[in-house]
């Protein structure tokens, strides 16, 4: 379906089918093609055991990716004492490189210092796509462009939502011009944030593909028995920053009902004007909020002022695996953010059964349907009323069940379709050829600036000049080559197959050495 019968779409225009050769993401793919394997490394600086959107859409995609016989590997940087190689569920293969961390779990650069240790992976696990995550992630570009000057196919998918006129903005958008200029292929999660990107890194909307993420709805499902039904609860569970909302603190003692709130990507200030006037027009609501931030602090004062720490909870940072547990004790899912491409919590938050009431800001206007959440301004006027609305049909009952709810989130997004999608971008890309260096200088040059093509042009031929040392000092068939444990000669899959045969009935994965000796992987 191409971009256009989306935005028709949107708007109420009629819906049109796409040619039988064309992919909804606005991608041509042969029909029939044969399928082919790839090695993917997935590259971004937020992994696990960081929490947080990014970190789960690496790990699912993988999955699925793995489920389907592609060899997937994901590099990051070490978290503490998690450094070396770990492996995952399924044999899911991580490396944590010892990168110094500069800001917010993301690497310093130079462009240079990262090349040795993902020249390693890259030539170990034989690499064919190297896929980088997140605009934020130091590590991810850096992956681009050694993956570019190594002469590997490239693909970045974006997740977030950037302005354009503040300084920190204006930066991060010269970046990632020059960082996708020359990458392959680019995803985005939703049509806003394409929209973004585009315009951001002055791009080709021919090479930006929409593949929204997903959930899983079995680690989200409702449960009404943990609810209290003589209140109403409102839950958040957010990062509590600017961009999420700044969140205050609040606590009703005489509040006979509870609304639990949790949100993963909060407007705090909001949320803080939200709260007391709520609580003094709802005597039974209850806030329950899940997060950490520097933003916190607004909450406890907010919380301190209206002595609202009956009906306020804090319950600060939370386990991925604690959310479920959060969510169903409420009734509604309240997402305050400024700014979102695609906003996961509240898919998680609907999946649980809740009412959903946000801000229409970024991409979240697609992420539901119109009879599964309230969109509502970025004032607190207008978050009060839909509020209000949504507290007044849950008190008369006029609202779908929980079941239903989580029913119907079911059938909208899934990992193995997300999968399936990329499996095309992918394809896609295999036919690509990657630019030889002459023509990425100049690629560089027209496509950056004068200046800033100048520069990065000079990076660049810097970079391959560094490729070429590290080559002679250590050539590529030195390196050795790692035992696949995902893949379709995956070692891994070949263990579980003998543990439900006759064989060895070991978990550990083995290696057959010449001579028939065996050694553990």
């Amino acid at each position: 379906m191409s971009d256009a019968h989306h935005h028709q779409r949107r708007r109420g225009a009629a819906f049109h089918a796409p040619p039988a050769n064309r992919h909804p993401d606005g991608l041509t793919v042969a029909p029939q093609a044969p399928a082919r394997k790839y090695n993917i490394c997935m590259v971004s600086d937020f992994f696990y055991p960081n929490m947080g959107g990014v970190e789960s859409h690496i790990y699912q995609l993988s999955q699925c990716l793995i489920e389907k016989g592609h060899k997937v590997v994901i590099a990051t940087h070490a978290y503490g004492c998690r450094k070396g190689v770990r492996y995952l569920t399924n044999g899911l293969k991580v490396y944590y490189l010892p990168l110094q961390v500069m800001y917010n779990q993301s690497t310093a650069t130079t462009c240079f210092h990262s090349l040795p240790l993902l020249r390693c992976v890259f030539v170990r696990e034989r690499i064919t796509v190297v896929h980088a995550h997140s605009s934020f992630s130091a590590m991810g570009h850096d992956a681009l462009f050694h993956a570019k000057t190594m002469g590997l196919n490239t693909v970045f998918t974006d997740h977030s939502l950037f302005g354009f006129a503040d300084v920190s903005s204006i930066l991060t958008n010269k970046l990632l011009t020059v960082s996708l200029c020359d990458t392959n292929h680019i995803v985005c999660v939703s049509y806003t944030s394409k929209e973004n990107t585009v315009l951001r890194a002055a791009l080709d909307p021919e090479i930006v593909s929409v593949i929204p993420n997903a959930v899983d709805p079995t680690d989200f499902t409702p449960d009404p028995s943990q609810r209290c039904d003589d209140r109403i609860t409102i839950v958040v569970v957010s990062r509590l920053v600017y961009r999420k909302g700044k969140a205050c603190r609040y606590d009703c003692r005489n509040v006979k009902s509870q609304l639990l709130l949790i949100h993963f990507f909060l407007g705090i200030d909001l949320l803080g004007g939200i709260i007391p006037e709520l609580c003094l027009k709802h005597p039974d609501l209850h806030f329950l909020i899940g997060g950490e931030g520097p933003k916190r602090i607004v909450l406890e004062e907010v919380r301190e002022k209206y002595q609202l720490h009956d009906r306020v909870r804090l319950l600060g940072a939370l386990e991925h695996k604690d959310v479920r547990g959060v969510l169903v004790q409420g009734h509604i899912f309240l997402n305050t953010s400024l700014t979102e491409a695609f906003c996961m919590a509240i898919v998680e938050g609907a999946s649980c059964g809740l009412q959903v009431v946000s801000t229409r800001v970024g991409g979240i206007p697609e992420v539901l349907p119109e009879d599964l959440i309230t969109l509502c301004e970025p004032t607190v006027r207008s978050l009060c009323a839909g509020l209000d609305s949504v507290i007044a049909r849950q008190r008369s009952g006029s609202v779908a069940s929980p079941a239903s709810i989580h029913a119907h989130v079911c059938t909208l997004y899934t990992w193995r379709n997300v999968a399936e999608r990329t499996e095309k971008v992918y394809d896609r890309v295999a036919g690509e050829k990657v630019l030889p260096l002459d023509r990425r200088l100049l690629r560089l040059r027209a496509h950056c600036g004068p200046v800033a093509g100048s520069i990065f042009s000079f990076f660049a031929v810097l970079n391959f000049l560094f490729l070429l040392l590290l080559r002679w000092l250590l050539p590529d068939r030195l390196i050795d080559v790692a035992m696949d444990a995902t893949g379709p000669q995956g070692l891994w899959t070949q263990g579980l197959g003998d543990r439900k045969g006759t064989h060895s009935k070991s978990a550990m994965l083995t290696k057959e050495e010449p001579g028939g000796q065996k050694t553990k992987l």
